[in-house]
């Protein structure tokens, strides 16, 4: 499926102030991209160290910028989507076990105040293309909480029928299930349903969010902008592109590493065409670690953990003279971080009335930093447990488990670990009986947590999800597009 883009721009056009045109580059407020993607691992591209994976365009973003070696995500996406959003501990602003799914009751509040609420306060056309999974009933969707323009998938690529593709990479045979399973995936635009996703479409989806991304730059060539582009790739069921099926000799995984690369490439090639380059700052992330298909290394874990590896996340800071090129960060900085700091960039407001975790890293994007780091602490927080805790180079990790090696234990057995992640970055060597006074003041700080955000299960410091009862899909089994999600008829 390809879309025309100059319907895609038309539909922008009442946004663009003409004025803005007079206004030269150090007047105008700077524009904001944020590309994450789904599910890539540490070591899976050049910057951080992938010998398999082609990345040219990645590379040369960190000869341009900055490396964040020390960026935290969450173990999964929707927990991680919501710290990027709110500017919050993904159990403050939701309180979840794992991640949302289809036609869910629950979902991110219309009461929270999202990134893009904020930037529009100050004038910023909005803007998410790609992945949103937050919530899909209406009151959870992107237009409703700050974005102008949904283009993409309310959840993960994964969560549908069977028969549809969604459970099987490209060209292998589908599962066998019993039952219908989950409904039918939506492409949605705003709040329609442009089509119920089939393998073909999966191919296509690096392809079309590019496309609208670039619509999208063009259209706001001459006012601020936030673009939040969530690629659904590399997420299983793993579909690449047509053009690069078969391209990498590592396989599918690889083919699709490759085409995000390509993306990013036309995205920035989208910028400095429009004159924008000097006055954009681009992050590149990943919203988890990567699967056991995935490269962590050096980390140790996968997705899902709290691990290294399951949630320091690959990610660049871009911004042409104002970011050091060809530099590292290794400061504690995380997606809870990214509201604050556009916030503080665009000259917004930050949100008062509610309790944020992160903080304006822009001293350390800039390298004009103090020695005073952007967090003395971070909680590693797997769903509502507290299961590890970082303070400078130490990481206190609380529930390890265990279980005898030959059988099931009936009670996990679980004792505390330290590590030295500046020392032992791979999580190796346990050295908390040599370090007991470090291992005291981690305890402290676990302690210090127990009266917010708890250490397990509902807490004081979490804030209400928002609920939907009697929650309906967008398209139901018999393929049916949800009321008020259908096009209007011609």
């Amino acid at each position: 499926m390809r879309l025309e883009l100059p319907i895609a721009i038309v539909a922008f056009l009442p946004l663009v102030v003409p004025s803005a045109e007079r206004l030269s580059a150090a007047e105008r407020k700077p524009n904001f991209i944020v590309i994450n993607v789904d599910d890539l691992g540490y070591a899976d591209i050049g910057p951080f160290g992938s010998t398999l994976n082609r990345t040219p365009h990645l590379d040369r973003m960190a000869r341009e910028g900055r490396k964040l070696t020390s960026f935290y995500a969450a173990p999964v996406c929707s927990p991680s989507r919501a710290a990027l959003m709110t500017g919050c501990y993904p159990k403050r602003a939701l309180p979840i076990p794992h991640v949302l799914f289809p036609a869910s009751e629950v979902g991110l509040s219309p009461q929270e105040i999202t990134v893009a609420e904020v930037l529009k306060t100050a004038g910023y056309a909005t803007a998410i293309i790609g992945k949103w999974h937050l919530g899909d009933q209406p009151e959870f969707l992107p237009t409703n909480q700050g974005f102008d323009l949904h283009f993409g998938l309310p959840y993960s690529n994964d969560m549908g029928p069977a028969a549809d593709g969604v459970k099987s990479d490209l060209g292998k045979p589908l599962p066998m299930t019993n039952g219908a399973g989950q409904p039918p995936l939506p492409l949605l635009r705003n709040s329609v349903v442009v089509k119920r996703v089939l393998p073909d479409d999966q191919q296509s989806l690096v392809e079309i969010y590019t496309q609208e991304a670039e619509a999208f730059i063009a259209a706001h060539a001459t006012t601020p902008f936030f673009l939040y582009l969530p690629h659904n790739a590399v997420h299983f069921p793993l579909y690449p592109g047509k053009a690069w099926a078969g391209r990498s000799p590592h396989g599918l995984y690889s083919d699709w590493v490759e085409e995000v690369d390509a993306s990013v490439g036309r995205i920035f090639a989208s910028l400095r065409a429009h004159g924008l380059a000097e006055n954009t700052l681009v992050i590149f992330t990943s919203d988890n670690g990567g699967t056991p298909r995935a490269v962590n290394a050096p980390l140790r874990g996968n997705k899902g953990s709290t691990w290294e590896g399951g949630m320091r996340v690959p990610t660049i800071a871009w911004w042409p003279g104002r970011i050091p090129p060809a530099t590292e960060c290794d400061a504690i900085v995380g997606m809870f971080d990214i509201l604050p700091t556009l916030t503080a960039l665009a000259g917004a407001q930050i949100p008062t009335d509610r309790k944020l975790d992160g903080a304006n890293i822009w001293p350390h994007l800039a390298d004009t930093a103090t020695d005073k780091p952007a967090h003395d602490t971070f909680y590693y927080y797997r769903g509502l447990r507290l299961e590890a805790v970082r303070h400078g180079d130490w990481k206190y990790q609380i529930a390890a488990s265990s279980a005898p090696a030959n059988k099931k234990a009936a009670e996990p057995v679980f004792r505390a670990k330290l590590y030295n992640l500046r020392m032992d970055i791979s999580e190796t060597t346990d050295v908390a009986a040599a370090h007991p006074e470090t291992v005291a003041q981690l305890q402290r700080l676990v302690a210090a947590m127990q009266d917010d955000l708890g250490l397990d299960g509902p807490a004081p410091g979490s804030r209400e999800l928002g609920k939907m009862p009697q929650a309906l899909p967008l398209i139901n089994h018999a393929g049916q597009v949800r009321a008020g999600f259908a096009p209007l008829a011609p």
